[in-house]
């Protein structure tokens, strides 16, 4: 079987030729440097070409030895930094070859090159400046492919990522966009792999762009985000997403010095989304915002749709506001770091939106048709496509009604319920295992008024046990505590409490009017 070409391109001082020999001997291909043949070819160096026959003589080689390459297989090929900025020479590259861009910021790049006096674009008063000038000019070549930041990181670390890419990626999923429409604009809901290794092209972030992360999700895939600004990271977990959290990020964002022209990237689950949105819509009265989920729940429900916010000691989520993001980048390949416990917590919101308006949907997680064998619990185009149909409920519902007017309130199902068994246990339970027993109490409690069949509760136990997700309340929380964290939610009205209950699969409805006496009841009634 022929083996395909792998092409690293990028700017002089990204590492292409180290990385590319270190893969080379790891894939068991050969090596060729496109600067080195065209100096044995030609018989002077670089330098000596662009002195004595000009910068085009020099292009001129790299569109021969493009060409030539494009007919040979099984080599790992470093290019110059520019040669694939010209169309012809990328177009040639690319028929038998996969290629990655490997990136560095200015001040990595003029550090790795000094004293190489090889670089005849650099022998200028001001390299650093030229370095930019040169990179924002070959900025939308370099976009076109994936993209692999280097600074920071030894060889070999690019190098086991660029075999991660080949050898996982081979049959690649393709990327599959969602436009969603809201009153101020549109934006993609982007789903695929290894996109963030793309986030400025797909979100098409023009600035400067500054990432935001907690320390668990930080260390696995920041650097992936090549060309950002800074990485801020707070610490992880729904107890820090607090007034006190975004007031830190403001000050870093100041201390790094992000603009009215910048970006922020929100890159983890939910609660890293909420925070970096509602800094996003209140820095400097409002930056552009993109959201990078890396948890499921987050990327079927939390990252769409415009809700930002943080927690109040009484409650969650009880300040905020709604900021569109400018695109969301779901990186399904992020997914399989999750462990199960959190990959079945973000699976209590598929099943929700099953429950809301998707039968199909629910029947592919009853029938238990996504899930596949080890060495990872789904293959990626299972879980593509779970993704998009649970995040294609979302869409639909938030475009209709965009700052929960009427329908979009059906999204929270679950949440009355399960907002305060998070709150009286300290969030020790997960947001998603909250939800899951919201379900169950929801469909308990609709039946108990005789809108459903109680039929649908036994259903919907067991496709949440099959997840592996809970479907009893655990004894120590109280009934009666559980009813008064419900007040502080900020789902009543008018005094009373609302509930998203159940008639049948896709038939939800909401009701203001449920007496206390049947609420408690479905509480005891699901005590462990």
């Amino acid at each position: 079987m022929k083996k395909q070409n792998i092409v690293l391109t990028g700017f002089m001082g990204t590492g292409k030729s180290t990385v590319g020999r270190l893969l080379a001997e790891r894939l068991g291909y050969d090596f060729v440097d496109t600067d080195e043949l065209i100096v044995e070819r030609d018989g002077r160096s670089i330098a000596d070409i662009f002195r004595e026959s000009g910068e085009p003589a020099f292009r001129q080689w790299e569109a021969r030895v493009a060409q030539e390459l494009s007919q040979a297989v099984g080599l790992v090929i470093a290019t110059g930094g520019r040669m694939m900025v010209d169309e012809a020479n990328a177009q040639a590259l690319q028929k038998n070859g996969r290629v990655f861009c490997l990136t560095a910021d200015p001040h990595t790049i003029l550090a790795r090159l000094e004293g190489d006096e090889r670089r005849p674009l650099l022998n200028v008063s001001d390299p650093e400046a030229q370095i930019r000038l040169l990179l924002a000019a070959r900025a939308a070549a370099y976009g076109r492919f994936p993209q692999i930041a280097t600074d920071g990181r030894t060889p070999e670390q690019v190098t086991d990522e660029i075999v991660m890419f080949i050898q996982g990626g081979g049959a690649a999923v393709k990327t599959t966009r969602l436009p969603v429409t809201h009153p101020t604009g549109r934006y993609d809901i982007i789903v695929g792999e290894n996109l963030l290794n793309q986030v400025r092209e797909l979100a098409q972030i023009a600035g400067e762009f500054v990432v935001i992360t907690d320390d668990r999700v930080g260390p696995l895939y920041a650097h992936r985000c090549a060309g950002a600004t800074a990485v801020i990271t707070v610490p992880s977990g729904e107890q820090y997403k607090t007034l006190d959290t975004v007031r830190t990020l403001y000050n870093e964002l100041l201390q790094v010095g992000l603009d009215r022209q910048g970006t922020i990237v929100a890159l983890g689950g939910g609660v890293v989304g909420d925070m970096a949105g509602f800094a996003a819509a209140s820095f400097l009265r409002g930056v552009d915002f993109v959201q990078c989920p890396t948890t499921l729940l987050s990327m079927v429900d939390a990252s769409v749709g415009g809700k930002t916010g943080v927690d109040l000691p009484q409650g969650k989520n009880l300040v905020g506001a709604f900021k569109q993001p400018t695109a969301v980048l779901a990186d399904i390949s992020t997914l399989y770091t999750l462990d199960p416990a959190e990959f079945a917590s973000g699976m209590a919101e598929v099943v929700k939106h099953g429950l809301i308006a998707s039968p199909a949907l629910l029947k592919i997680l009853e029938t238990g048709d996504w899930r596949l064998a080890a060495p990872t619990p789904f293959a990626s185009v299972n879980l593509q496509s779970l993704v998009l149909q649970a995040v294609q409920v979302k869409r639909d519902v938030v475009e209709e009604d965009p700052f929960e007017q009427g329908r979009r309130a059906l999204l929270n199902l679950g949440h009355t319920f399960g907002h305060a068994i998070e709150q009286v246990s300290g969030y020790a339970v997960r947001h998603g295992e909250g939800v899951a027993l919201g379900l169950v109490a929801a469909a308990n409690l609709s039946a108990r008024l005789e809108y459903c069949d109680p039929a649908l509760q036994s259903r919907i136990e067991g496709i949440l046990q099959r997840i592996g997700l809970p479907i009893r309340i655990p004894a120590e929380f109280a009934p009666e505590a559980l009813y008064q964290a419900m007040w502080h939610d900020k789902k009543k009205a008018a005094g009373k409490l609302r509930f998203i209950l159940l008639r049948d699969v896709a038939d939800v409805f909401i009701d203001g009017d449920v007496a206390e006496t049947a609420v408690l009841a479905t509480l005891h009634a699901l005590q462990a």
